[in-house]
């Protein structure tokens, strides 16, 4: 294989060593914590030594009844030899049925090495099993309900706002009228401001004391302020949330579709245009259809970064008014609260699933004329 064949391969390994560490793996383990968990057993052996078969296994804490013990003697490293206690126990194993062998001393609690009957398992061998716990955890928690239908709420309300405002913005610009420059900056301008400084920003507008109710108490409108944010107005709080992120995140949608738009020949346009089309008549039977591969990639762009929102939610409602999927993953980790990472491991598992399946849909429905004639 020459050189030519072997360069499309050598392009693509930084990006193939770049998804195994940054994505494959981290996903892995995620997913390791969400159906995983770290248990400890004890396994009792048929001699008194630690390489001796296995007879059966039992959990920790489990009491067992000694019915014969042996005194051995272990080297230490510096040469010192000193006495060690095995003893044969008999109890129930993890299965339910009644197992028996010989544990050492280290493994079990015992008042009396030479005297006791009984003893309790304190330690064991580190080991990880399969588990439904921690989503069961995860579905049960009262909050899970509230997150889900607060973020896709969200979603249907953020996307068509977005996406209307954005191919508005982007055919304002594709006019080339006079001043579409700076048009494209003011449009733009959202793009450099993060995601909790846009929060920050609508909860200073919408407080008792903000932008919004000086303006209507200083014109008259209103006698006093109106309290926005607060347990009883959770609806102000959907809105604050839902104008935050249209504000911040238009650009973003807005940027593809003007790249789209670019795509599109104008000769289309005006043949429309000669035929007697109107402006909508245009927009909608010749612009929309071609822009199909763009508004693919912005839905599922969107709808992902809707899906993560999470730093507008705390600083307009401290993520406990209202909350979504991305908050609880967090609260869930955070060792100031449930410092869980197994339950928070299964709702960023969550995320990711809904996204996947969300992009997967968009992918089949929004497809252009020409790919679904291909895949019919």
């Amino acid at each position: 294989m020459n050189k030519q064949k072997l360069l499309p391969y050598l392009l693509l390994l930084p990006s193939m060593i770049y998804l195994a560490l940054f994505f494959a793996y981290p996903m892995i383990e995620s997913f390791q914590l969400a159906f995983m968990r770290d248990v400890q057993f004890l396994n009792l052996r048929a001699e008194a030594r630690d390489d001796a078969a296995v007879t059966g296994t039992v959990a920790m804490q489990s009491n067992l009844a000694i019915t014969d013990r042996a005194r051995l003697e272990e080297t230490l490293s510096n040469g010192v030899k000193r006495p060690t206690y095995w003893f044969n126990v008999q109890a129930q194993g993890i299965n339910g049925d009644t197992v028996s062998g010989w544990v050492n001393q280290k493994n079990v609690f015992v008042e009396s090495r030479t005297q006791s009957e009984t003893a309790r398992v304190v330690s064991g061998e580190a080991a990880r099993e399969w588990t439904l716990d921690f989503v069961r955890r995860m579905v049960e928690d009262f909050r899970f309900g509230r997150a889900l239908l607060t973020t896709a709420l969200l979603i249907v309300l953020i996307l068509p706002l977005q996406f209307v405002l954005a191919i508005i913005m982007a055919l304002i610009l594709q006019t080339r009228v006079r001043g579409n420059t700076l048009f494209l900056y003011i449009y733009a301008l959202p793009l450099g401001i993060s995601d909790l400084a846009s929060g920050l920003l609508w909860y200073a507008i919408f407080t008792q004391r903000g932008f919004l109710n000086s303006f209507l108490v200083s014109t008259g409108l209103m006698d006093q302020p109106f309290i926005f944010l607060r347990p009883e107005q959770q609806g102000w709080i959907i809105a604050a949330i839902v104008l935050a992120e249209v504000w911040r995140a238009t650009a973003i949608v807005m940027v593809i579709v003007v790249s789209g738009l670019q795509a599109i020949p104008q000769d289309y346009l005006e043949a429309g245009e000669v035929f007697g089309a109107t402006v909508w008549q245009r927009v909608r039977h010749i612009v929309l259809p071609l822009l199909r591969p763009s508004l693919q990639v912005a839905l599922i762009l969107r709808t992902i970064l809707a899906m993560q929102v999470f730093a507008v939610v705390i600083a307009l409602s401290g993520g406990d008014l209202v909350t979504v999927l991305a908050n609880e993953t967090y609260r869930w980790y955070d060792p100031a609260r449930f410092n869980n990472p197994n339950v928070a491991a299964a709702y960023s598992g969550f995320i990711l699933l809904v996204s996947l399946g969300i992009s997967l849909f968009y992918l089949r429905a929004v497809r252009s004329q020409e790919e679904a004639t291909k895949q019919a």
